[in-house]
Parts: structure tokens; sequence; C-alpha cells
């Protein structure tokens, strides 16, 4: 996390109530192909996003994907 606050979860279903709010310093890793969601509240966040490829998004709903839309 670069700056502000941004909410962590695990799962393919959202579940503000289940996840953990982070702030700037915050650092997040997890294994390819592990389904999470994040979120952010009033603030705005920047958040730097890092892989080794090749890499991409996979949606749990294809319907989320906004390059569908």
């Amino acid at each position: 996390m670069i700056s502000g606050r941004v909410g962590l979860g695990m799962g393919e279903k959202f579940n503000p109530k289940e996840g953990d709010m982070v702030a700037a310093g915050a650092f997040f890793s997890q294994p390819a192909k592990h389904a999470h969601y994040v979120w952010t509240g009033s603030e705005p966040a920047i958040v730097q996003v890092q892989f080794i490829g090749p890499g991409g998004i996979d949606y749990i709903n294809p319907a989320d994907d906004p390059r569908k839309k």
C-alpha cells in the first residue's frame, strides 16, 4: 500500500466483515489462482500491484469483468 486504506478478503464471495482494512506500508502476497477480493472506503487509495508473468485476472463471475462491458 502506497497511501490510503484498502480492504482485503479471501474467498469467492465478497464479505467485508471477514476481511481486514490495511493502510499505507502494508504488504499483501498470495499464490496464483487464489480467490480474493479488495475494496476501498470513502478515501482514495494508491496500491502497487506486482507479479511475475505471465499473469492476468480471472473473475469468479465473468459479468464482473469490466473488459466485457
